[in-house]
């Protein structure tokens, strides 16, 4: 995994990098597949590990085509718990707001351990930059 210029690294076609002090910010482009899931977990587990302490993931949507069933499978059976302390969305289509609310309620429902992890999606980056903050501050 290369680093460009702009300081992002990818996980398939997918820029990400670390902005310090804490966030792991994420881009996916188009359709995002179990394999691309694993990667970003593993890249936040490295970053959360280097700083020693857990980080928050922003991800902007807005150039997200699709989810493969297996990312959301991915996601269900790793824990990245251990290393999140939250996740923020924003940029996300209509299309992408129902399916991020039937997975949040599907983690909700289940009870899965997902569920103690402050998940939020949000208009815009600023927005969720704010959020995170706010967290951040409350510890």
């Amino acid at each position: 995994m290369g680093t460009s210029s702009d300081g992002f690294s990818y996980v398939g076609p997918h820029p990400i990098r670390f902005e310090p002090p804490d966030i792991v910010f994420c881009r996916p482009i188009g359709r995002i597949s179990a394999a691309d899931v694993r990667g970003v977990l593993d890249f936040n587990s490295t970053i959360a590990k280097q700083i020693g302490r857990g980080t928050f993931y922003l991800g902007d949507s807005s150039r997200l085509t699709g989810y493969s069933i297996g990312s959301s499978l991915q996601l269900f059976q790793s824990s990245p718990m251990e290393h999140i302390r939250g996740t923020a969305i924003f940029g996300e289509n209509f299309h992408q707001r129902m399916q991020n609310s039937a997975v949040l309620r599907a983690i909700r429902l289940l009870g899965h351990p997902m569920n103690r992890l402050p998940i939020e999606t949000f208009p815009d980056e600023a927005s969720a930059r704010a959020w995170i903050d706010e967290l951040r501050r409350k510890g």
